[in-house]
């Protein structure tokens, strides 16, 4: 357990280690369903949890499938205290740019889901951070991410872009790209992944990011 939401339900990961025999490579943390109306996102780090059971990553690797755990289960977009997890991080930004539907919260980090995953990502020393969304189809970067994206892309198929299209103030690739300079994806895929083909579209992009060496 990595913490609790809102509402006391348990936030978990799954830790997978490589094999004695990998090379050393930073850390990498994925997550999915920061937006609790995009379930397809769960399925996407479940998945790929099943498949690291059976071959383990090329690096420590943490899968939070789920971050708004209370979204979710409501089939809302936001968290029980109607906030958009995803303006909530601590960056220059927070706070602006505030569009209907997309409440960054009182103050920058204010939810106990967006302090349960930055503590994560500080606690493992992540370098490689990947963020699955719905519904676009997109490989979107930030920070150091572009290489990385441009590899993901040839293999999901996917477009590569490094603008979202719209402001994304107090969110994660800001805080954690823009500003900290990590390596940050946001990959955004249609709700029809649920099925096997769309599931095979983003599977290898998937395994690429934990098998690569830095």
């Amino acid at each position: 357990m990595i913490g609790k939401t809102v509402l006391g339900r348990a936030l978990t990961a799954i830790h997978f280690t490589p094999p004695g025999y990998a090379k050393p490579r930073p850390p990498a943390v994925l997550f999915g369903a920061i937006h609790g109306d995009e379930p397809v996102s769960q399925l996407m780090m479940e998945r790929l949890a099943e498949e690291l059971v059976e071959r383990p990553p090329g690096r420590d690797t943490w899968i939070v499938p789920v971050v708004n755990l209370d979204g979710l289960l409501a089939g809302t977009r936001n968290n029980a205290n109607d906030i958009d997890l995803n303006r909530n991080f601590a960056c220059p930004s927070w706070g602006e740019h505030r569009r209907p539907g997309y409440n960054p919260g009182a103050a920058a980090e204010d939810q106990p889901e967006t302090q349960a995953l930055s503590s994560l990502i500080d606690r493992v020393g992540a370098e490689r951070l990947i963020a699955c969304h719905a519904t676009y189809r997109m490989v979107n970067w930030d920070g150091r991410g572009e290489q990385l994206a441009h590899e993901m892309s040839a293999l999901c198929g996917y477009p590569v872009e490094h603008d979202m299209g719209y402001p994304c103030p107090g969110s994660f690739g800001t805080k954690y790209g823009v500003q900290a300079g990590l390596e940050v994806i946001t990959l955004e895929s249609p709700y029809l992944l649920a099925d096997d083909a769309g599931w095979l579209e983003v599977r290898s992009a998937l395994r690429w990011c934990v098998d690569l060496p830095a």
